[in-house]
């Protein structure tokens, strides 16, 4: 299998434009939604009543997209050898289907959490007013926002997008994509990359 073939199976069911859609959709309610909150704070009488643009600082919920993610990647470890065993034993669907609807769950709310925090920030980073630089000092991550750390934000959002999507589809309530490519690979290579991934994922978690 060449890297064409590779990444053609690695997309999902759902397909690049349901990503595109997505991501486009709630990225442009965050950025609309500070140039709005900017125009309108621009408007008070005392200088830097940010009564509109703090809300959209609210909206930058970085702790809450690492919980999210965090509880979808965690779902989604235990959902991979339940899927697996549904293969061979099919009572084992009653708990692979729960577990990978859940965990499709928390993805899809951290994908639509992360785009809107993309949003925001690229309107702070563009400068859209004196007021929406102090979007990054409440709640983000990082002090200063620049171009990277969003683009390094809208790569690890886009896994979490191919994550969830790979496991459940609502569509035809199945799994596709990455997952389907995994469960494809001999159980001798298998067993060790998913012991490889899921103690890396708890190490991360716990370590922080």
């Amino acid at each position: 299998m060449n890297i064409k073939e590779l990444t053609q199976a690695i997309i999902p069911q759902s397909g690049l434009s349901h990503f595109a859609e997505t991501y486009l959709t709630w990225a442009g309610v965050g950025l609309i939604g500070s140039f709005v909150a900017s125009t309108l704070d621009a408007q008070a009488d005392l200088a830097y009543a940010a009564y509109y643009t703090n809300a959209v600082n609210d909206a930058v919920g970085y702790n809450f997209w690492i919980l999210l993610a965090v509880i979808g990647l965690l779902l989604f470890c235990l959902s991979l050898p339940a899927v697996y065993l549904s293969l061979h034993l099919p009572r084992a669907r009653l708990a692979a289907d729960p577990l990978r609807r859940l965990s499709y769950t928390f993805f899809l709310v951290a994908f639509d959490e992360g785009g809107l925090m993309i949003g925001i920030l690229t309107a702070n980073w563009l400068h859209t007013s004196d007021k929406l630089t102090l979007l990054a000092d409440k709640s983000f991550l990082f002090s200063g926002v620049g171009l990277l750390p969003i683009l390094a934000l809208a790569v690890l959002n886009s896994f979490l997008w191919l994550l969830g999507e790979s496991i459940h589809n609502r569509e035809q309530k199945s799994y596709s994509g990455l997952v389907n490519l995994l469960l494809q690979v001999p159980p001798n290579y298998l067993a060790p990359l998913y012991l490889l991934f899921s103690s890396t994922v708890v190490y991360l978690i716990v370590r922080q």
